[in-house]
């Protein structure tokens, strides 16, 4: 009798656990195998960026640790990206830009520049292969201005995650961003 009891919660425990593994599958939706140009409207915030080489992860050159950005795709074909440094050094707003600036401005100037990463451009969308093209109409760094950057994407629920082929130190390397969908903003793109 003893034995049979065991055996029943033994059953009913697989049963559990069977049961919890299906309604977490389900509760997480699978990753679309080709994202679609509908389904990347709106804006986007940064989670996160990871760099990957042969030997495990690499301090990123360019993104520093945390941090924050916005990607937005907008109906007409046009994009925008922002991503800013944490803990940016804060100063005033000059009444107007000058050619010849001040030299205490120098150090000040290139710290804002070295922790903004910004470009607008259009977009395009190859669905089968899942690829995404920006061609760039202006960046922040204007060597940029006219370039395309094509990445592979894939839509994990209501995560958008680019990868792009990189070297860093001579070293080949994967760049992930993971981008989150951001609710309040995605409404108001897509019924444009």
């Amino acid at each position: 009798m003893l034995e049979s009891c065991a055996g029943n919660h033994m059953r009913s425990s697989l049963f559990l656990l069977s049961l919890f593994a299906v309604l977490c599958q389900a509760a997480a939706p699978p990753a679309a195998p080709h994202p679609t140009r509908q389904q990347l409207i709106g804006a986007w915030r940064l989670v996160r960026i990871e760099v990957a080489g042969a030997k495990g992860p690499i301090t990123d050159p360019f993104y520093q640790a945390n941090s924050s950005g916005l990607l937005i795709y907008d109906p007409s074909g046009w994009m925008s990206v922002q991503i800013s440094a944490p803990h940016r050094v804060g100063w005033p707003v000059p009444a107007a830009r000058s050619a010849d600036p001040p030299a205490q401005d120098g150090p000040l100037k290139a710290a804002a520049f070295d922790t903004y990463y910004a470009y607008f451009a259009t977009w395009t969308l190859d669905e089968a292969a899942s690829v995404v093209t920006h061609h760039v109409a202006s960046s922040l760094l204007p060597a940029e201005d006219g370039l395309d950057y094509a990445q592979t994407i894939a839509l994990d629920g209501d995560r958008l995650i680019f990868r792009g082929q990189d070297v860093i130190n001579g070293e080949r390397a994967v760049r992930t961003k993971v981008w989150e969908r951001d609710p309040a903003h995605f409404t108001v793109l897509r019924s444009r």
